[in-house]
């Protein structure tokens, strides 16, 4: 593609790519996400790093002007700062749906000694075991928790606890 044809799409295509992630990224914040939105904001996000990507490849000398600008490279400096700050710091607030409530869901599960976990599943402490047996698992004891098992056995907690969920009493 000759650098003319580049020209005429870059700015249309940075426009409406920028208009379709604020559009989405606004739609998302307040959890109107009806549709495909979440993957359209994801996915076709990319067509607006390619198209800026092109502008800016354009318009370089313009674009690096602003380097020399001391306001400009405040902006960008606070801009680049938060980017790697919100990298660092470990999010601690509010949870918004249901994975943080699954995650815990899954923790307590997952260190429930096994006779209680029968309980909460409804299945026996025999069935719990022959489950994980079938699995390929040793359980030596079943005051030990499906961490534990896991462990002993080397496994992903994750795969022990959906060998036991999975299965109906």
């Amino acid at each position: 593609m000759d650098t003319t044809t580049l020209r005429r799409w870059a700015t249309p295509l940075v426009i409406g790519s920028f208009m379709l992630m604020a559009v989405t990224g606004v739609m998302m914040f307040f959890h109107l996400e009806a549709g495909i939105i979440k993957a359209a904001h994801e996915w076709l996000s990319w067509i607006m790093v390619l198209a800026v990507g092109v502008h800016v490849s354009m318009h370089w000398r313009s674009f690096s002007r602003y380097f020399t600008q001391k306001p400009a490279v405040a902006v960008i400096g606070l801009f680049a700062t938060v980017l790697v700050a919100s990298m660092l710091i470990q999010g601690g607030g509010e949870r918004r749906g249901p994975p943080g409530g699954q995650m815990q869901a899954a923790r307590v599960l997952l260190n429930a000694p096994l006779h209680q976990l029968a309980g909460v599943t409804g299945k026996t402490v025999e069935t719990l075991q022959g489950q994980l047996q079938q699995a390929g698992l040793k359980v030596s004891d079943i005051s030990v928790s499906l961490e534990d098992i896991a462990r002993q056995n080397q496994r992903n907690p994750g795969e022990v606890l959906n060998s036991v969920l999975a299965s109906q009493p």
